[in-house]
């Protein structure tokens, strides 16, 4: 195949400016995500809540999400991602500091999904910035994910210290100016869509027309248009391996720690062995680009999404820290390895104009499982117990996977123009 001039030219160059602010907007959002699983659990168990209102509030935070990442890129798509990362981490900056100052069942219920939408989408947006401004490539994502990697490693132990130090206002006080930093990348960020999408540029343009109630009320033809990507091979079979991403993920941050302490693991060998598994999982998506030069591209996704499965699938026959430790170094350097190429594959896609719609449709099904997961490992535990529910769902998820790989295998033109990203 013949290339132009401009072909071989390659794409246009990223500002450092704006690669500061697209990886500043993810990693502060991520960081908070993992300040607010840390302090959140030690503000509710002070409210002396029944065990049912506890599972409520600490289950719902991802609610609102669910139901807004579609409104939320479509709109980023419409109005560029600018403004719509600014209100989010406007959002996310106010929340926490309301935390302490409202000590009451139904207003921690309300700031959970609030700060929980605030941290989704500042991650949901820096994804979508990648197709707006990075024209999608896998080495923009890639440094993304490693960057975002920071809240795995300071986020906790920063807010924890300083909860047992100083309290409940001085935590959450934290992680309210923590904020900051995402409203000064959000500002940092260009005007407009991005070189990639011109759809969005045009619109981006209105802008000014446009109020802040279109962040707050959805249009329902957003739904339509986003759920048609579906019809689209490519964008299905990205979404599908996506998803078992998060079953994996959801075993891990669920029933894995359960297993780990009826092993015998304390808590600060657990806590050592995320630690380090933070290491790996930010190695992963620096090889994604170079491996995705010699594998393609879907197939390698398939690949690290399958093994990192049975690699957690396998759990209960590893018996000791050593061999708990190894596996889950490799396991989270293969998601880590995943992490670029899923945003990347959705991205490019979806066609331009509707990176944001792409990503709102990711981050929906992603909820999905995050939610359906976790109760359905937990109902066949109670059937019959743990350690078996690991092998089951194993089972289930690589029928599901070999599933895919046979739909992958009957639309070979999903490899088309994805290569060189």
């Amino acid at each position: 195949m013949s290339h132009s001039t401009a072909g071989t030219q390659g794409p246009p160059p990223v500002s450092r400016r704006t690669e500061i602010a697209v990886y500043g907007v993810g990693a502060f959002s991520t960081t908070m995500h993992f300040m607010a699983v840390t302090i959140v659990p030690l503000w509710v168990v002070g409210l002396d809540l029944s065990p049912f209102l506890l599972g409520i509030v600490l289950g719902c935070r991802p609610a609102m999400s669910l139901f807004l990442s579609i409104h939320i890129g479509a709109l980023m798509d419409k109005v560029g991602g600018r403004r719509v990362m600014l209100f989010f981490a406007i959002l996310g900056t106010v929340t926490p500091f309301l935390y302490p100052a409202m000590p009451w069942v139904w207003a921690v219920i309300l700031l959970q999904m609030l700060w929980g939408l605030a941290d989704s989408m500042g991650w949901l947006g820096a994804q979508t910035l990648i197709g707006q401004h990075m024209q999608g490539r896998t080495v923009y994502a890639g440094r993304l994910s490693v960057v975002s990697r920071i809240g795995n490693v300071i986020g906790p132990p920063a807010v924890g210290g300083l909860w047992d130090a100083a309290g409940p206002w001085a935590a959450f006080g934290l992680a309210g100016v923590w904020g900051l930093g995402a409203i000064v990348c959000a500002l940092m960020l260009p005007r407009g869509g991005g070189s990639s999408s011109k759809a969005t540029d045009d619109a981006a343009v209105e802008a000014p027309k446009a109020g802040w109630l279109h962040l707050l009320v959805p249009d329902p033809s957003d739904y339509v248009a986003t759920f048609r990507l579906l019809a689209l091979p490519t964008v299905a079979i990205t979404a599908a391996i996506g998803m078992m991403v998060h079953l994996g993920n959801n075993i891990q941050s669920s029933f894995y720690v359960v297993w780990l302490n009826q092993s015998g693991i304390p808590g600060t060998l657990i806590g050592l062995l995320f630690s380090l598994s933070s290491i790996t999982a930010g190695i992963g998506p620096l090889l994604a680009a170079p491996l995705s030069r010699y594998i393609r591209p879907y197939w390698l996704l398939w690949w690290v999404v399958w093994l990192a499965i049975v690699l957690i699938a396998i759990t209960p026959v590893l018996g000791v820290f050593t061999m708990f430790a190894a596996i889950l170094l490799l396991r989270t350097l293969l998601n880590g390895i995943h992490q670029p190429l899923v945003i990347t594959l959705m991205l490019c896609t979806a066609g331009r104009g509707s990176e944001g719609k792409a990503i709102g449709l990711r981050a929906t099904a992603n909820r999905i499982t995050s939610i359906g997961a976790p109760v359905l490992m937990g109902a066949i535990a109670q059937v019959v117990g743990i350690e078996v529910s690991f092998y089951i769902l194993g089972v289930l998820a690589t029928l599901s996977m070999w599933a895919i790989a046979v739909w992958m295998t009957r639309h070979p033109e999903i490899h088309d123009n994805v290569a060189d990203r």
